[in-house]
């Protein structure tokens, strides 16, 4: 049943890539050309503390040496996850959390140094959606030499909508939102998934972990 499973998932998400442009969602989808700032510095683990802890179980099965949150928000889950660990996270504006966590360590985004951290496990949870141009996103994620594993999390769009509704997404701040084929067409194209699921159905989220191909 599950080598089944396997075979459907895979036709799927084949089909998908031979049909779908813009970020591999489907033709006819409405991508937001802005949106409403996202702030979340007062959450906790309200939304993906299930991803944090998938991935902190990742870390240990797989003996990996650094942890780099992308988009870590207020990282809460980040240092409830991984308190033990050499780790970091990157974000749009870190005054807040130098302020709040002056021990740790914590990168702008835009300025790139992220790249550096040895980190050989990254963690994009609920980000690819507030993210503009997806491509240069995965570019840059690419760029960072260091990693193996990489952990991302997106709202299913089918979860939420019904699947001839074409965008744009309900929540203002998110510019597009995949389906579960789609979001596993499009990180295919540039990483070779090992695990993808939905992780938490109430709250839409599906989770994928990828690795270099």
């Amino acid at each position: 049943m599950l080598l089944l499973r396997k075979i459907w998932y895979g036709f799927k998400v084949l089909f998908v890539s031979f049909q779908q442009p813009g970020f591999a969602i489907r033709r006819g989808y409405l991508h937001r050309k802005s949106v409403t700032d996202f702030i979340d510095q007062g959450n906790t683990d309200e939304y993906q503390k299930e991803v944090y802890v998938f991935a902190r179980r990742l870390f240990d099965e797989k003996e990996l040496s650094g942890v780099l949150d992308i988009g870590c928000g207020s990282a809460f889950k980040l240092l409830a996850n991984f308190d033990n660990v050499p780790k970091a996270g990157a974000e749009l504006s870190t005054d807040w959390l130098k302020q709040k966590y002056p021990s740790e360590i914590w990168f702008a985004f835009s300025d790139k140094e992220w790249k550096q951290f040895p980190a050989q496990l990254i963690i994009c949870a609920d980000v690819i959606e507030h993210v503009p141009n997806p491509d240069a996103f995965i570019a840059d994620l690419l760029e960072q030499a260091h990693a193996k594993y990489f952990v991302f999390s997106t709202p299913d769009r089918n979860l939420d909508t019904s699947p001839w509704i074409f965008g744009p997404p309900n929540n203002e701040s998110h510019y597009r939102e995949w389906t579960f084929e789609e979001f596993a067409s499009y990180i295919s194209r540039h990483f070779q998934i090992v695990h993808h699921t939905i992780s938490k159905r109430e709250q839409r989220t599906q989770m994928l972990v990828a690795e270099r191909k």
